[in-house]
């Protein structure tokens, strides 16, 4: 049975420092380890927080979330949704990430929305992803085969 998990984090003081590296990091063995797990999913950091969809085999999403739920590049994880799913949403990428610069931030979060990552609603956060990976797309898929190749 196919399943989508989506939780949101803080990013870990010393992995925000670095959030470049980090992320390239986390994308290069996400990607290696999600593809022989059947794995797909997004991964988004705006600066402060992490927010990842997950989906695939539900025993191989669940034990992904716990291995992420205590890294230290992570604080206060948080599951948001896991659910059955006949259908992937993000079916593309094995994991493909993006860092939203302070630009993009403020274009997806004008002030008087004020749209939290962490205390978002789960409907709105899965909504919001697909956004991003669609307005995106075509720079994610480019990651991604740059990032599936250093796998």
């Amino acid at each position: 049975m196919l399943c989508r998990l989506l939780y949101v984090s803080r990013i870990s003081p010393e992995a925000g420092s670095r959030i470049a590296g980090t992320m390239e990091d986390i994308l290069v063995v996400s990607a290696r380890r999600n593809r022989a797990d059947a794995i797909t999913g997004f991964l988004l950091a705006d600066g402060e927080s992490f927010v990842q969809v997950l989906e695939g085999p539900e025993a191989r999403v669940i034990a992904c979330y716990e291995r992420i739920a205590t890294d230290g590049r992570n604080c206060d994880a948080r599951l948001r949704l896991l659910t059955p799913i006949d259908h992937r949403r993000f079916p593309r990428w094995s994991m493909c990430g993006l860092r939203l610069s302070e630009a993009d931030d403020t274009l997806l979060s004008p002030s008087d929305i004020r749209f939290d990552l962490v205390d978002a609603e789960a409907g709105a956060l899965l909504q919001h992803l697909e956004g991003i990976a669609l307005r995106h797309a075509s720079q994610l898929d480019a990651a991604h085969e740059r990032i599936a190749s250093a796998s």
